[in-house]
């Protein structure tokens, strides 16, 4: 079969695609099993139903939820995208149900930068939604045949997109799928944001499994990767790669593999924009550097925040119609001086873990009854030990020792004054090895944890002084993939690697 995202050929017994790493199915629905069709076979079919109502044309993208189409409505005489869900992608009740909500959802977006619908429905068995067709070019078709853009052109992508964000967000609306595909520029040099078909309310916990991907690799942001749920602050880290693209002309994390691209969003710095062009302001490369933290409680307030920062990067009147013009010219395909931009420097084979180090509380004043209470526990341990010790200090030998005795007593005071048998001195204590704290969580929880190759401990939670230094960390665990990352241990200061769940090894694997 193919995949519904990229179309790319997937085996049949697949539940995700080796590709885009797109769900094939869904283990937790009830799926309908329709005969696979033809791609001829399939347009036909829904040229037959549709006919009298939209005349098809052509297919002119695949997203996660469905297919595009450009079709003309006959009723208004007008050029429409009328977007699918296809049968032989797997119906499923979620499918279905999500489908229906985009169109509820994006029905209430009315933005000029938010591609608008015209309606929605089902047709001969065929979820459909008529929206409006936008004829020019996806960003991403952009970076790929021109490379890098000029810096106006992306802060107006930028300022057009987040402003589309933010109105979605203020309605508790998250997108979940930003990407360059999912951004379109018209032929008049409007920036318009399309597919919600995976957006989700924030308030809406119905309808996504827990440790469920939803969204592009690329584009994830880390607590999508881990299965977490998708704030809005994870639209502003996939917007911050699109900006990131836009700039260098490559996405900041790539990898041959899926786990490894996942790896790279969850523990990798991105690479700095810096060493790729010279004339990025530094206000931007602050603003995508803020979107693509880690941790998203880093990242900004509100997406409102975001777009306040953005518009206030200097963005004067010629450069607004320089980079009109140059979208324009764009959208129709149009080439515009190339940027010169280095190449991006090469990711580490194992991903870094830039984590904060958590300082050591400054100890608070001991309270006046805890002095007492210590001084009194230092008086009885002296009385405790004089009392054990005493008889160690009366010689066997009086006479050897030039006491004299009375009664059979020795006297203490020629006891005390006896002398005593010098002891060696000690031998000079070594320095202690500085070292810090490694705290993580894995799952499974038999899985090992090995430091520099030398195993330390056994998962679940744990806690475990490390030497002070880079310290390369393992977790692995039978019939599991490796989690393989660096880290620096600084002394005296807690490293929190967080949650580490070890993907199963497929059959082949």
């Amino acid at each position: 079969m193919k995949c519904f995202r990229c179309a790319a050929e997937v085996p049949d017994a697949s539940r995700f695609c080796g590709t885009c790493g797109a769900q094939m199915s869904d283990p937790q629905g009830n799926t309908l099993v329709v005969p696979p069709e033809e791609e001829g076979h399939l347009l036909e079919r829904i040229r037959r139903v549709f006919a009298g109502e939209y005349e098809i044309e052509a297919e002119v993208g695949r997203g996660g939820m469905g297919i595009v189409l450009k079709a003309t409505e006959v009723a208004l005489n007008r050029t429409v995208a009328l977007k699918i869900l296809p049968p032989d992608m797997g119906i499923t009740a979620q499918a279905v149900e999500r489908f229906k909500r985009e169109a509820c959802l994006v029905a209430e977006l009315d933005h000029p930068n938010i591609i608008p619908v015209y309606r929605a429905g089902q047709l001969g068995g065929i979820l459909h939604i008529v929206m409006r067709y936008v004829e020019g070019l996806t960003v991403a078709a952009i970076a790929e045949h021109q490379g890098p853009l000029p810096v106006p052109v992306v802060l107006a992508v930028l300022r057009a997109s987040t402003r589309a964000l933010a109105y979605a967000h203020e309605r508790d609306i998250v997108h979940r799928d930003v990407k360059g595909g999912n951004i379109l520029v018209d032929q008049s040099g409007r920036v318009m944001v399309s597919d919600f078909g995976v957006a989700l309310r924030a308030s809406d916990v119905t309808l996504t499994v827990a440790g469920t991907l939803v969204g592009t690799p690329a584009y994830m942001s880390p607590e999508q990767c881990s299965g977490r749920r998708a704030l809005p602050q994870s639209d502003q880290y996939s917007m911050g790669v699109v900006a990131f693209e836009l700039l260098a002309g490559a996405v900041p994390f790539s990898s041959e593999t899926l786990p490894g691209l996942i790896q790279h969003h969850l523990f990798t710095a991105p690479p700095d924009l810096r060493e790729v062009r010279d004339d990025i302001p530094a206000e931007l490369i602050a603003i995508i550097e803020r979107a693509l933290r880690k941790d998203p409680g880093a990242r900004f307030p509100t997406t409102q925040d975001m777009l306040t920062a953005v518009e206030a990067i200097p963005f004067g009147e010629a450069e607004r119609q320089a980079s009109e013009g140059a979208m324009q010219a764009l959208a129709r395909q149009t080439p515009v001086p190339a940027i010169s931009a280095r190449a991006l420097p090469a990711l580490p084979t194992t991903p870094t873990l830039l984590v904060a180090p958590v300082r050591p509380q400054r100890a608070r004043p001991p309270s006046r009854r805890a002095v007492w209470t210590g001084v009194a526990g230092v008086g009885v341990a002296a009385a405790l030990i004089a009392v054990l010790t005493w008889p160690a200090a009366v010689p066997e030998n009086p006479e050897a020792a030039g006491s004299t005795t009375q009664g059979g007593t020795t006297s203490v005071a020629d006891s005390v004054a006896a002398p005593r048998p010098e002891r060696s001195a000690p031998p000079p204590a070594r320095e202690a090895t500085p070292t810090g704290l490694l705290r993580i969580h894995t799952a499974p929880t038999s899985a090992e944890i090995l430091v520099d190759g030398r195993r330390v401990a056994i998962g679940s939670f744990v806690d475990k002084p490390v030497a002070a230094g880079p310290r390369r960390i393992q977790v692995r665990a039978p019939g599991y993939q490796a989690f393989d990352t660096t880290i620096v241990i600084e002394a005296g200061a807690t490293h929190t690697v967080g949650r580490v769940v070890l993907p199963e090894r497929g059959p082949s694997e």
